[in-house]
């Protein structure tokens, strides 16, 4: 049946979700053609549709969270209850609809859907989709050395470590729920194709000619080494000592469970992960100052070199602006 499945990408940022959005492409998943272009910060491009990305945000505002995925402070119903999103489920509603209506496999990836997922989880109810998730990770500490490239702030090891807590940890029972899979970031540079074909193959894709033929093509000609700038060991992992042992212990038991080595219904993964997810609620208060700090942070400025940083990283490539003016050439000038 037409327009029942839908793929979601989540994980924290810094995990490679772009890489393996890409990925999506070649297992036959459509992502529409309104996506978000390249830039020095993801030089080969987001993958994220613009438009739902744009309803991403806004949803993230209401709520009370930094569009940027900053924000580390748990969500409590009060925060829910005075949110109001109905009109935006509806326009995400609308928009999927008439973007992806006649595709029978379809996919978005966005910042932060993990954070917010009851808001996206009730506009699949409303379309009548099954949604299946790839939840993308990456060691936490080559996490926190790639955001220290962009916002040393939020490269540092231990605020980084809270960023990947809020937004696996709360809503995570959730993806157990549904069909998923788990893609390590450095398994997919290492075995891009092995990586594709078991993503294809715990979430049901049946393998066809055009799948291998374009599943050679990403491991082939999409993946490079120039897309990853850090690898952390998982000695390093163990031995730092700035590294949050929830943190860790959340990304050993992520790991396991995308190498097959547990199953979701183990016993002792469950009951640690509820361990993991007590222990991260517990720190409410304190992750509320946190946000309130950064906040007040950033509006005193981080000095030149950090904005300069940031600018650098959020302009377009030479392609993306190649693409600009090539279009805008193309366009058919006005009488």
């Amino acid at each position: 049946m037409v327009g029942l499945r839908a793929f979601v990408v989540v994980g924290p940022g810094r995990s490679g979700t772009s890489t393996i959005t890409r990925g999506l492409m070649a297992l036959g998943i459509a992502l529409g053609d309104r996506l978000k272009p390249a830039l020095r910060k993801n030089a080969k491009g987001f993958f994220e549709d613009l438009d739902l990305l744009e309803v991403n945000y806004e949803a993230h505002r209401r709520l009370g969270l930094a569009r940027n995925g900053s924000s580390v402070a748990w969500l409590d119903d009060a925060r829910w209850a005075a949110a109001e999103l109905g009109d935006l489920e509806t326009r995400a509603v609308d928009l999927i609809r008439g973007r992806f209506g006649q595709e029978a496999l379809w996919g978005f990836k966005c910042g932060g859907v993990l954070r917010i997922l009851p808001f996206w989880e009730r506009v699949m109810e409303r379309l009548g989709h099954e949604p299946s998730y790839i939840v993308a990770i990456r060691n936490p500490v080559s996490a926190a050395r790639s955001r220290e490239r962009l916002d040393p702030v939020r490269g540092r090891q231990e605020k980084s470590d809270l960023e990947f807590l809020a937004q696996i940890v709360p809503y995570f029972p959730r993806v157990l729920a549904r069909p998923f899979a788990i893609a390590d970031y450095d398994a997919v540079m290492s075995d891009p194709k092995g990586e594709l074909h078991r993503v294809a193959r715990t979430l049901g894709l049946a393998r066809t000619a055009d799948m291998e033929r374009d599943i050679a093509a990403f491991a082939g000609e999409f993946v490079a080494g120039d897309l990853r700038h850090n690898r952390a060991t998982e000695a390093e992992l163990a031995q730092s000592p700035d590294v949050c042992p929830l943190t860790r212990d959340a990304y050993r038991w992520l790991l396991r469970l995308g190498r097959e080595e547990v199953i979701p219904d183990d016993a002792g993964f469950r009951r640690d992960w509820a361990r993991i997810e007590t222990a991260f609620s517990d720190m409410g208060p304190a992750l509320r100052v946190i946000d309130e700090l950064e906040v007040q942070l950033r509006r005193k400025g981080r000095g030149f070199g950090g904005w300069a940083r940031t600018i650098l990283q959020h302009t377009p490539t030479r392609a993306t602006l190649s693409g600009w003016v090539a279009g805008r050439a193309r366009r058919p000038k006005r009488a």
